[in-house]
């Protein structure tokens, strides 16, 4: 670690240390139950945080009042359009607003939402940063380069950035240009960075390095992919060209840092900050031993805005050991938001992780897989026509979709971002069309 930033660490802990001490403590907590979660001191201390937002919801808000605080399965399951409907119901009263942070989503869907955390939350929150950041290999003080949209709540002032070490990337308008540009810096800087950002912008990275960029394997610490599931190539590169595992984090804005996997396709789950749940598509009875189903979480420290049961729209699936037995702590996959699931030709959900990702092919800059009717679909390339390749392509996705499937190759400049920065790689535009 360099100079500045072992300067920068001393001082933040000093801080710390001088504020009583209570952030490292946190740290220490969520380091040990996310490397040991099933320890009867882990599961007795999970017990209690959950007891407690439960009967803190049951006695605070109008909405949870009626519900069992001994029984999480008492209480409904909940979502974005519940928090909207009832609003102030579902929020604890009380808390003075300088105790409030206030986080603003559209999701993947557009649905706008504001999520309200209060002081403990926060620092939770940051605990949870600073724990799962050091088993990526990277630690408080070292340049931290953050790929993503940075825009609005996620800006900050440069001086807060400063002292956080965090330099902003911006993702809009990334190409293989500025992608070397960023690469040229960090050589320039010479001193230890960490990446984090959207799986497509550090896919740029990569792409930039695949096309000879100078290596700067030797001043990357850790790579960490957030807001969208890794593609097998970016699983593949990142080992090749920054010499350490990606690691994934499944995170959202209005709850935080869920879970994060080191290195495998696999998620340890943050199970000292939530409990989550596997819910089957249609109902709210637990889903089956490996069956994928709705992510439902409890968030353990936020008592402004009780997250009991909330449906995250996201779609995935517990681990199961050779007994057939259920490991609450692992997700195996984390398939996507459930709107973006596409049905193949018989009506069945397609896993997004079994869908072609098209790395093969070197042309091929941006792909979109889009249903837009059932049993019809759009595969949109970024890429100059190539009638064998687009033939190609087109039989890799039925084989996936079914051998009836109506696949169309569509030939388009650029796949657009969604406002957060992201790029969704696949749409189920039928579904959108029938909410309307």
């Amino acid at each position: 670690m360099s100079a500045p930033a072992l300067v920068r660490r001393h001082a933040f802990w000093a801080l710390d240390r001088a504020r009583g001490g209570s952030l490292a403590r946190s740290v220490a907590d969520v380091e040990a139950q996310f490397a040991a979660p099933h320890t009867p001191a882990a599961r007795a201390a999970r017990r209690a945080r959950l007891s407690r937002i439960l009967h803190h919801a049951a006695r605070t808000t109008r909405f949870h009042a009626a519900h069992d605080p001994a029984e999480l399965a008492s209480f409904p399951v909940v979502d974005k359009a519940t928090y909207r409907e009832h609003g102030a119901a579902m929020r604890s009263p009380g808390l003075p607003d300088r105790q409030l942070h206030r986080h603003r989503t559209s999701g993947s869907t557009g649905t706008p939402f504001e999520a309200v955390w209060d002081d403990v939350k926060a620092r939770r929150n940051q605990a949870d940063a600073i724990a799962l950041a050091r088993r990526a290999g990277y630690e408080v003080g070292m340049p931290l380069l953050y790929l993503r949209a940075w825009r609005g709540q996620y800006g900050g002032g440069a001086l807060q950035r400063w002292a956080r070490a965090v330099v902003p990337v911006e993702v809009l308008g990334l190409d293989e240009a500025r992608a070397r540009a960023v690469l040229a810096g960090i050589r320039r800087g010479g001193r230890p960075v960490a990446l984090l950002g959207y799986g497509s912008a550090l896919a740029e990275l990569c792409r930039a390095l695949d096309a000879g960029a100078p290596a700067v394997d030797d001043l990357v610490s850790a790579v960490v992919a957030v807001g969208e599931a890794p593609t097998e190539y970016l699983r593949a590169a990142v080992p090749r060209h920054f010499g350490r595992p990606l690691v994934a984090r499944y995170s959202n804005t209005e709850n935080g840092l869920i879970a994060q996997g080191d290195g495998s396709t696999a998620y340890r789950v943050n199970v000292a900050s939530y409990v989550v749940e596997v819910l089957r598509r249609g109902s709210d009875e637990p889903a089956a031993p490996g069956e994928t189903g709705r992510i439902v979480l409890t968030d353990l420290f936020n008592r402004a805005m009780p997250f009991i049961r909330y449906d995250t729209g996201d779609l995935g699936s517990f681990a199961v050991d050779e007994n057939g037995a259920v490991d609450d702590a692992v997700l195996v996959t984390v398939a996507g938001r459930v709107l973006d699931v596409v049905t193949d030709t018989r009506g069945r959900p397609v896993n997004p992780m079994a869908t072609p990702e098209l790395e093969s092919y070197a042309d091929v800059r941006q792909f979109q897989l889009a249903q837009t009717g059932p049993g019809r679909y759009e595969v949109r390339l970024n890429a100059r026509p190539d009638g064998g390749r687009d033939s190609r392509i087109r039989e890799e996705f039925r084989g996936v979709l079914g051998r009836d499937a109506d696949v169309r190759v569509v030939h388009v400049d650029g796949v657009p971002l969604l406002d957060s920065g992201k790029r969704r790689m696949i749409v189920n535009e039928w579904h959108a069309e029938s909410r309307r």
